[in-house]
């Protein structure tokens, strides 16, 4: 059987190969446009009876990818894809932040590249990349063609059963023209594929040759094509054989076995009977996630908010913003240092700033943060005032850390900011929130922490879901706290199943050297006496303020530097010096800090720079005045590298000071040097928000 040129004969393994080289040119940029509650979740352009699309489909379940499918009828499939920015040959369309991805293999790749190392499929060593090309130029080029050919042949006479499930999720319109122009569509795939009575012989015999030739590689006893472990192979092998195994668990839409014409049903059962069918369908019974449920927004952004309320909130955040705070904080600082307004107290000066965060006997945090703990997670050193329990807990933590333990900080971060900038070479662009700080963020909660997660999208909801109604929701918004309870219900029996888990292998012999496996091994050995419930207390803590604290701290200071053209130009010529790029971004961050001030409560009554604070005041320490203060800082408006790290107050200042300051000290200069190093770095768009938190922002370089 020849290969015909039409908008489906079209993914050649050896047509990607040739033009690998040039990919970063071919990829189209992406969709950075928000969408009607947050921002957009990936598109997915299918014809959902497509064995194509359903790779994809399923690439994107495995890697729990969210996504939202637009499916279409063939052939009416092209204005949906042609308006996407794709050509007539494309199948699917996957259209990211990034990149608009044109062909399956675009696909597979752009999101393999993007999983954690222990999820991808792709082999890294180059015998298994030898024969993985080998085995998609067979699967791909021969089987996919033959599959899909053999199926129209079949079915396209037989009007009734093809249109039910060409009409499956599809517009209601394409229902309509389908129905009524299916003789015209049924032809022009008899042509196009080509799927006419002649090709059901050949076709056929095609399919069973390759599968002949798979069973032969399946006989040494090989539980997969590639060996003991599923690799792409076998998924390309399992959806590319679906039209002619007809698997329960296909994702997409296809006709039953019992309305198929008897031919085809036997041709089914023949082929399942051999070792490849039985491999196809045991990938599509034990690795076949469900499919990805219908979203109305992107499920990592907790804050949903349609368009209006969104760009309404984002005009007063933009009109009230830092460049207005540092304008009304300076006259503050001029006019009135200490400021009271009823039952709250502005102090403005870097002195006065200081000295509210350091005198915790007198303005407590208890009352400030201690209600939404114990509401959502329990007693944690954040909000306990000085204290034994505080001491006792704290110390704790504070042993789990080893010296030196910053390689080993260095050498996760380092590892995760290179795999998601490899990957986003061949592309051009990167989404610098949804595919860096935040998965670096996470990857490194699992590798350093120890906690892994259910899955990336489950874990990145709970931590910004949970820091948001911690430590974000000045005014108790319900809708912001049953999203933070709903997280903790999830999260709390995870972490005490991981515990018990965790603690159990360790008795068992096994070495971990991550930090919840170390506080598990002290209180084996009597150095605190925490219980399991104590260890989810103090973890959950600490992870709920690891991920989106760093990948907020990290994408304002980017944002500073691409605005400040002679201090980005500044941080490069120190990019591998970590010390010096650490002041420059510590400093830059000033103009922007995620943090405007710090809350604490005046129990008893209390007087700062002579002003008298009544008691019950909630008093707003603004560590982002006190940065502008040039009483104590020199040139406060210039960016300076030689200021002392400890002055800084971007994570807080006294006894509260962020537990894990010592971890974004590195992480912080790392992220931000991997994205130093691409060239000629720029703004693609601005910043999405979700809530407070920055969502997405995508970033171009040239390769």
């Amino acid at each position: 059987m020849t290969k015909q040129s039409s908008v489906y004969a079209s993914y050649s393994i050896n047509n990607y190969n040739n033009s690998k080289q040039e990919e970063g040119i071919m990829i189209k940029p992406g969709s950075t446009r928000r969408g009607a509650k947050s921002k957009q979740l990936n598109r997915l352009l299918t014809i959902p009876v497509s064995h194509i699309s359903e790779l994809v489909r399923w690439m994107l379940d495995y890697g729990g990818v969210p996504y939202r499918e637009e499916g279409s009828v063939p052939m009416l499939h092209l204005p949906a894809f042609l308006l996407a920015g794709a050509d007539a040959k494309a199948m699917p369309v996957l259209i990211t932040s990034e990149a608009t991805l044109c062909t399956m293999h675009e696909s597979l790749q752009y999101i393999d590249a993007r999983l954690p190392a222990e999820l991808r499929l792709y082999p890294r060593d180059e015998k298994g990349k030898a024969e993985t090309e080998r085995l998609l130029a067979l699967l791909v080029d021969k089987l996919g063609l033959a599959t899909r050919n053999y199926g129209y042949a079949m079915l396209l006479p037989h009007k009734e059963t093809v249109l039910s499930f060409w009409q499956q999720r599809v517009p209601a319109w394409q229902k309509w023209l389908a129905e009524r122009a299916y003789p015209i569509l049924a032809q022009a795939m008899e042509k196009s594929l080509p799927a006419d009575p002649g090709q059901i012989a050949p076709c056929k015999q095609q399919i069973e040759a390759i599968f002949a030739e798979l069973d032969t590689l399946l006989a040494d006893g090989r539980s997969y094509l590639l060996g003991n472990q599923p690799s792409i192979a076998d998924y390309c092998l399992a959806a590319l054989s679906a039209p002619v195994l007809l698997p329960a668990q296909f994702g997409g839409v296809q006709p039953s076995k019992a309305e198929l014409p008897a031919a085809y049903q036997a041709f089914v059962e023949q082929l399942a009977a051999t070792p490849t069918g039985a491999l196809a369908l045991k990938m599509y019974r034990e690795h076949r996630p469900a499919p990805a449920p219908i979203l109305d927004h992107h499920p990592t952004s907790t804050t949903p908010q349609n368009i209006v309320s969104y760009y309404l909130a984002r005009g007063v955040a933009m009109l009230t913003g830092a460049t207005l705070q540092r304008w009304l904080f300076g006259l503050l600082r001029k006019h009135k240092p200490v400021l009271v307004l009823g039952k709250r107290a502005l102090v403005t000066r870097d002195s006065d700033v200081r000295e509210t965060l350091a005198r915790d006997t007198e303005f407590t945090i208890a009352e400030i943060n201690a209600p939404n703990m114990q509401r959502l997670n329990g007693p944690f050193f954040l909000g306990m005032d000085r204290s034994e329990a505080y001491s006792n807990e704290q110390g704790a933590l504070r042993r789990v850390i080893k010296p030196g333990e910053d390689q080993l900080i260095r050498r996760i971060v380092r590892q995760h900011c290179d795999d998601m900038i490899q990957a986003a070479l061949p592309v051009g662009r990167i989404d610098m929130v949804s595919q860096l700080t935040r998965p670096v963020a996470r990857r490194f909660i699992r590798d350093y922490l120890g906690v892994p997660g259910p899955d990336e999208v489950t874990m990145m909801r709970w931590m910004r879901s949970l820091f948001h109604d911690l430590f974000l929701n000045l005014s108790n918004q319900r809708s912001i706290q049953i999203t933070a309870e709903q997280s903790f219900q999830e999260m709390g029996p995870y972490l005490l199943n991981l515990i018990a888990e965790r603690r159990q292998r360790i008795k068992q012999g096994e070495q971990f050297e991550d930090f919840l496996s170390r506080l598990i091994k002290m209180g084996m050995d009597g150095e605190h006496d925490l219980d399991d419930d104590g260890i989810r207390r103090n973890i959950s803590g600490l992870i709920v303020g690891a991920l989106d604290t760093t990948s907020m701290a990290t994408t304002l200071i980017v944002e500073q530097l691409l605005s400040k053209p002679d201090v980005l130009q500044r941080a490069k010529q120190v990019v591998d010096d970590e010390d010096k790029l650490l002041h420059l971004c510590f400093d830059v961050f000033r103009f922007n800090t995620m943090a405007a001030a710090m809350r604490r409560h005046c129990k008893n009554g209390a007087e700062i720079a002579g002003v008298k604070i009544p008691p019950g005041t909630e008093v707003f320490a603004f560590t982002a005045s006190a940065m502008f203060d040039d009483s104590a800082w020199p040139e406060p408006f210039s960016v300076r590298d030689d200021r002392a790290l400890d002055r800084y107050m971007h994570f807080g200042d006294g006894m509260h000071r962020c537990f894990g300051e010592y971890i974004n000290r590195i992480q912080i200069p790392t992220l931000v040097a991997s994205l130093l190093r691409l060239n000629n770095l720029k703004i693609n768009s601005g910043i999405l928000y979700d809530g407070p938190f920055p969502d997405q922002f995508v970033l171009s370089f040239d390769r």
